[in-house]
């Protein structure tokens, strides 16, 4: 069969237009279908979760009533007694304990209204390092120490070089090493610097009354009670 030289060129165009068309029918099939992403464009959402976690401070164990055996009002002698504490927290900073007394002098006859002296050191601010005992026809005085399971968390007054406090990093004799006396203003005990562990920063306070032989003021028969109270404040 012959073609015309038009009908040839007719059936190129044709196909050529034929072409473009799938090729386009091709194209816009792909941008349906393809994702976004692979023409090189996406988009991000950034975000973060906080959480704060609070500072909190606790007594694991609370400090607990001392009964200190009874002492005659004119032979006189000592007493002494103890209670233990934990304190626990999660400051970073650690805490400070404070002991303060609710009266000054802080041990206070029940019912007829004398007390006990407050142990006095031989310098001021400064703990004893022993227990200097009154002589006779001296008042009666009362004191107290503190030793702590970890020594460095003892405040800086109770530490001693073994021979003087408020000096040295030693807590050399334990409880019988530097011996203050209670006031209503507070004092540092215990101060730790990061958080203590889950079985908490134990310090043990010792209480100690001294009566001398025929001690000057008299004591009348009573029985004599100093309330204190320790506070500890996460740093």
């Amino acid at each position: 069969m012959h073609y015309s030289p038009k009908t040839i060129a007719n059936a190129l165009r044709d196909a050529v237009v034929a072409t473009l068309m799938v090729s386009v029918l091709g194209y816009a099939s792909y941008l349906l279908l393809e994702p976004i992403a692979s023409f090189g464009q996406s988009a991000y959402d950034q975000f973060v979760v906080e959480q704060t976690i609070g500072s909190e401070i606790s007594f694991l164990t609370a400090a607990s009533d001392i009964a200190l055996t009874t002492i005659g009002g004119i032979t006189g002698g000592d007493s002494e007694g103890y209670t233990g504490v934990r304190v626990y927290t999660n400051d970073s900073a650690g805490f400070t304990m404070t002991i303060t007394a609710s009266n000054s002098p802080a041990m206070q006859g029940i019912a007829q209204g004398g007390n006990i002296a407050d142990y006095t050191p031989s310098s001021a601010n400064i703990p004893d390092f022993a227990f200097a005992s009154t002589t006779s026809g001296q008042q009666a005085e009362f004191g107290y120490s503190i030793s702590a399971s970890t020594t460095s968390h003892l405040a800086q007054k109770f530490l001693d070089n073994g021979a003087a406090c408020n000096t040295g990093s030693a807590d050399t004799n334990g409880k019988t090493s530097c011996w203050y006396n209670l006031s209503t203003t507070a004092t540092s005990t215990i101060v730790t610097t990061s958080e203590t562990a889950a079985s908490g920063a134990s310090s043990t306070l010792y209480f100690r009354v001294h009566v001398p032989a025929n001690p000057s003021p008299a004591l009348p028969e009573d029985t004599y009670r100093a309330t204190s109270t320790l506070t500890a404040t996460a740093n």
